[in-house]
């Protein structure tokens, strides 16, 4: 006879254990589901933090007020990413959070920009972006309008300090009822068949559950389960991080340059700029690292923190009846912004697979057969930045694409090359756009584009184009200045009642 599974205990100290814990309690407040966090040491995660655009649903699903929560914790909007030197010197491209164009018909707009690269007449793909043009002239505004609007063709996702950010989850998650252990983790008792039963905490109470979640990178209730490791093409395993002096008008948009052994990048905050390399130990010296950034980034304070991490994803996701989410469950290189991404993505997984009783298997299988596809696609989407387009010099870069190459994403790469076509597989975080912003960013020129898409262009041309090329531009610039926007809003957060 199975037993009711009533009590959840979360360990971990950073966003992705409070978001998983608040989005415990919130989703099953009806059944007074008791979620308790037990903290182990100090967080690991980098001290800043970019998201996807999905963090604006985590924040819808919990009640998180937007102006109050980036006036509280100094963040900024994202519209885009720029990568700058990714395929030789010279070479750049933004990836923005929104369409590229208006859709023509039942084709992607991207679909005429390839046709008119394929006879000679290359155009960014942010010449037709708003959320692009926005980014690169340093203005926000957020989406508005109907769903067929250019006004409401994109979204965001933030940049975050960890520290602040994590704070303000954790009281929002006490107020949604989720409990604070009063002591840190210090062990796991368990049966004879490696069930966990209880945590010990350094008080020496027994904090007992029904059902654990690891979101620690470290895992120490996963049973020591294997990993599936990354590392040969995805081999940055360090990330140096450091403060730098506020923008004086910071754009919507992270920035990434090409490095000797990985890539730098510059994240604006409110008050400050986060800067970083990640990088390879094994084609530069942690110290060779450090001269790096300060040459890049003179006017950064000395190196605050150097995370070390792993590639690759935990063979079990799901061991008894412990969850691995967020860090234990994946580490993956900061580049796309999508651990907080993937650590939603386990909890409601968790949340639409949770269980009667914890020790069934049935929620288990489908929870890491699932798990498996978006984590491995977000693999993917990181490893196709290094080896899409031209191959840029350097004994590193040379290695990354010297590695074997998952077959899905040779597969998708392939078939892109052939006729322009972009495939997506089941369970995918980034949508066509995404890919498209990439490839065709990058440099991926395919041979040819299907047939049936030629023939519906044939009409299409930059004539046709031009009006809405001007129309992106001229939006874009009716935008208030990015800091001006974040200024009010704090403005505005700091009169709300609270």
């Amino acid at each position: 006879m199975s037993a009711p599974l009533n009590r959840v205990a979360v360990l971990g100290s950073d966003s992705a254990a409070w978001i998983t814990a608040a989005s415990l309690a919130k989703a099953f407040q009806h059944r007074k589901l008791d979620v308790v966090v037990v903290e182990h040491g100090a967080t690991a995660a980098p001290p800043g933090r970019w998201t996807l655009p999905s963090q604006r649903g985590i924040h819808a699903l919990l009640g998180i007020a937007e102006p109050d929560f980036v006036h509280r914790t100094g963040a900024t909007y994202k519209l885009a990413s720029e990568h700058v030197g990714w395929q030789g010197e010279g070479s750049g491209f933004v990836h923005a959070h929104g369409e590229i164009g208006s859709p023509l018909g039942g084709i992607h707009f991207y679909k005429y920009l390839v046709r008119e690269w394929l006879a000679g007449r290359a155009d960014p793909a942010s010449n037709y972006s708003l959320a692009a043009a926005a980014a690169l002239s340093g203005r926000f505004a957020r989406p508005m309008g109907k769903d067929t609007a250019l006004t409401a063709s994109f979204t965001y996702g933030f940049h975050l300090g960890e520290e602040s950010y994590a704070g303000y989850l954790r009281a929002h998650a006490v107020k949604l009822g989720v409990k604070r252990a009063v002591a840190p983790f210090a062990g796991v008792d368990r049966d004879g068949d490696g069930h966990a039963l209880a945590l010990r905490l350094s008080d020496g109470t027994a904090l007992a559950a029904d059902l654990f979640v690891d979101c620690t990178p470290e895992a120490p209730l996963m049973n020591a389960s294997a990993r599936v490791d990354w590392s040969t093409s995805l081999p940055c395993d360090r990330l140096l991080v450091a403060r730098a002096p506020a923008l004086a008008n910071p754009p919507a948009m992270l920035r990434t340059t090409a490095a000797r052994a990985g890539w730098r990048w510059r994240m604006p905050l409110a008050h400050e700029t986060w800067v970083g390399y990640t990088y390879a130990s094994a084609f530069i010296t942690d110290d060779e690292a450090r001269a790096e950034l300060a040459a890049a980034e003179p006017l950064a304070s000395a190196p605050l923190a150097l995370a070390q991490f792993s590639s690759g994803r935990r063979s079990n996701l799901w061991d008894r009846n412990c969850v691995a989410i967020g860090p234990a469950a994946v580490q993956l290189e900061p580049l796309v912004g999508a651990d907080l991404h993937a650590a939603q993505v386990g909890v409601s997984t968790l949340i639409e697979l949770f269980p009667r009783d914890a020790r069934g298997d049935a929620e288990r299988i489908e929870y890491h057969r699932l798990m498996v596809e978006h984590l491995d696609s977000l693999r993917d989407f990181t490893l196709a930045h290094y080896i899409a387009g031209p191959a840029r010099p350097g004994v590193f870069w040379e290695a990354v694409r010297a590695a074997p190459v998952p077959d899905r994403l040779a597969h998708k790469l392939d078939l892109f090359r052939a006729n322009g076509r972009i495939e997506l597989l089941d369970f995918e975080s980034f949508e066509e756009t995404d890919w498209a912003w990439l490839l065709l960013g990058a440099g991926c020129k395919p041979d040819a584009l299907e047939l049936s898409v030629v023939l519906y262009l044939e009409k299409f041309g930059s004539r046709e184009a031009a009006p809405l090329r001007a129309q992106v531009h001229n939006l874009a610039e009716s935008m208030p200045p990015h800091r001006e926007y974040v200024r009010r809003l704090g403005e505005l957060a700091a009169r709300a009642p609270r």
